[in-house]
């Protein structure tokens, strides 16, 4: 009978731990004494990204970013950035916050959300991301006024900042930079000089070889006749 019941409390015991096992390795739940298990609920994932246009006739291509050595924005231009939300996880994200936060030198135009022209703060909700699914969102922006920008500065680069969360504190965060560039007053403008005119040279052939050959001859007989005078 010992040996039995010595049997049957090692095939729990590995029953128990092969269960426990399984429990840890496949998800975070918890078994339930008596029976059954309780899981947390699953977390949510997303990812967001901000891209800006480049300047140009007609738009160019939205990238991740516009530094010094790339097109810049005039003062007082607009400026198209992207943003971009996809759902990476398991689960529907449900009432995303998404806050749009405007450097100096940049104010808000159109697009997403409720603000009013010249905010420097906009944000929205999205209210189902559905798990795969993904969203863009284009948002102008505009540049300011010459006479606001640095005064003794040709090129102002800012950087614009988007932030999304989630009700269970889950955030995802981007930025995109671009650049300003103004005329600098007293700058001295590059002067342009015209290409200089090329004179025609007179010929210089045999008969002015000739000619020159007679110039001492010449000179010799004016002397002799002053002499013999």
């Amino acid at each position: 009978m010992r040996k039995i019941t010595s049997l049957f409390l090692s095939f729990m015991a590995v029953a128990i731990a092969a269960t426990a096992v399984f429990a840890a390795g496949e998800s975070n739940c918890q078994i339930v004494y008596g029976g059954g298990e309780v899981c947390p609920p699953k977390q949510v994932k997303f990812t967001i990204n901000k891209t800006v246009q480049k300047p140009g006739k007609g738009g160019g291509d939205f990238v991740e970013n516009l530094t010094i050595n790339d097109p810049r924005f005039a003062p007082d231009q607009n400026v198209n950035f992207k943003i971009i939300i996809e759902n990476t996880g398991d689960t529907d994200v449900s009432n995303l916050n998404v806050v749009d936060s405007f450097p100096e030198f940049l104010s808000f135009v159109a697009g997403v959300g409720n603000s009013n022209v010249g905010a420097k703060q906009i944000n929205f909700i999205i209210g189902t991301l559905k798990k795969g699914e993904k969203m863009e969102f284009v948002i102008t922006a505009k540049t300011a006024e010459g006479d606001k920008l640095p005064a003794n500065q040709a090129i102002t680069c800012v950087t614009n900042n988007v932030k999304a969360m989630a009700p269970d504190g889950v955030t995802a965060q981007d930025n995109a930079q671009v650049c300003i560039e103004k005329q600098v007053l007293g700058a001295e403008t590059p002067k342009i000089f015209e290409k200089p005119k090329i004179k025609e040279l007179p010929p210089t052939g045999p008969e002015l070889g000739l000619l020159a050959a007679l110039i001492p001859t010449g000179l010799a007989g004016i002397y002799l006749r002053r002499k013999a005078k």
